[in-house]
């Protein structure tokens, strides 16, 4: 609703609206092309018609969404954003606001998008060679083929660098040897696995076909925060990987931290399409139930925390807007980014509170989503590097100083 129309029906108008999503409160699609808003209202028009009806029985289950693979393959969304000639090339943009209106519908299917597309796809994209990008992103794109991507392991999370997965070159290929936890969609088809070379000591990526002799893969159990997501603790023994199956353009870390830089910018319009379905969700409930007589939002008390919960949220907006601006230009920088991904979950975290709160005991009940928002909210604050490690990524960028280890003097 139009804001100045909004006013005069609270001071004088014979209908009292309220603000129904914090995605329209200061008129963001005004800062976006006709084709973003275009893009976002589809995405949005998706996720209420596909995901919502259906989702939280397979929350519940800690199940992955099998359903949605048909309809997710004839939106064609994935393949919107695959570079041209394989795709559309959409911008980073057009990716925000479609990231931002899957997580304000479920967290778990925008992460399972997000591995999809911005580390499996754009890693091969960035890395491969013709023939595996022939071979690998229409069937990744259309969902023939379903990957995950393997960095964290199991004793070695923050200091990614330095991993212990090795691969040892014999003929016609590597022999790979190691572990990965956390891995989503860990489970599936094939996994892109960064290991260290046993001779050179560089690290490197190979795609791993996940029927490999040697390869063991179990999805982590009582998780309670994106439930639905498949992460995975693999194994592998001797695995043998094809020469062919080595990204030839991924030849040390830089090329870990080039798809980590991509896939972090987007991290914070997630954290922010949860904050706008908590909001959402809330605003809802809190209008149409009525305590003493009157709706929930009669009580200022209410109102505070809906106007703390508005003004993060709006703030989220705005930072990741620049930030994301920035990137398209090429002129972002890590520690940019890094302080845009800590900050929006920081507060995030607060607004998801808020929201748990604001609904009292049914804020607990799964189809009111407030719980759901909290619990992945705290999936966002951790993953694509903890707060702490972001801030000193940030840090190190402001003082010039890196304080990630301890100091030898003791």
């Amino acid at each position: 609703m139009n804001r100045i129309s909004l006013v005069q029906n609270h001071l004088g108008g014979t209908k009292k609206a309220y603000v129904d999503s914090a995605y329209d409160f200061l008129s963001f699609d005004d800062l976006l092309t006709p084709a973003h808003i275009a893009l976002r209202k589809s995405v949005r028009e998706f996720a209420e018609r596909e995901i919502a009806p259906r989702i939280n029985e397979y929350i519940e289950r800690a199940a992955f969404p099998d359903f949605l693979i048909q309809p997710l393959r004839e939106f064609g969304l994935l393949k919107k954003f695959l570079q041209k000639p394989y795709g559309e090339g959409l911008d980073a943009m057009s990716l925000a606001v479609t990231v931002v209106e899957l997580a304000r519908v479920d967290a778990s299917v925008m992460t399972f998008f997000v591995v999809q597309l911005a580390l499996v796809i754009h890693t091969i994209e960035l890395f491969g060679s013709d023939e595996q990008k022939n071979r690998y992103l229409e069937k990744l794109s259309n969902l023939e083929i379903i990957g995950g991507w393997g960095l964290t392991e199991i004793k070695i999370g923050s200091d990614a660098s330095s991993l212990q997965t090795t691969v040892t070159k014999v003929p016609g290929g590597y022999r790979l040897n190691g572990d990965k936890r956390w891995i989503g969609n860990g489970n599936r088809d094939i996994v892109v696995v960064w290991a260290r070379d046993s001779e050179t000591k560089k690290v490197g990526a190979y795609i791993v076909n996940m029927k490999s002799e040697g390869v063991t893969s179990t999805v982590i159990k009582n998780k309670l925060a994106l439930r639905s997501v498949q992460n995975c603790e693999i194994r592998f023994n001797n695995v043998f990987i094809p020469e062919e199956e080595k990204l030839p353009k991924a030849t040390d870390f830089n090329a870990t931290n080039q798809i980590l830089r991509h896939s972090r910018v987007f991290v914070p319009w997630a954290a922010l399409g949860v904050c706008i379905g908590t909001y959402d969700n809330a605003i809802k409930y809190l209008s149409e139930r009525k305590q003493f007589g009157v709706p929930l939002t009669s009580f200022q008390l209410v109102q505070e925390k809906l106007t703390r919960m508005m003004g993060s949220i709006q703030a989220i907006m705005m930072f990741n807007w620049r930030t994301t601006a920035l990137y398209e230009q090429d002129k972002v920088s890590i520690g940019q980014i890094a302080l845009n991904k800590a900050w929006a979950t920081l507060r995030g975290r607060e607004v998801v509170a808020l929201g748990r709160e604001l609904l009292g005991g049914n804020g607990i009940v799964l189809d009111n989503y407030v719980i759901k928002g909290m619990a992945d909210m705290e999936v966002l604050y951790t993953y694509e590097g903890t707060y702490d490690v972001n801030a000193l990524v940030a840090g190190r960028e402001l003082t010039g100083i890196a304080a990630f280890k301890a100091s030898s003097k003791q």
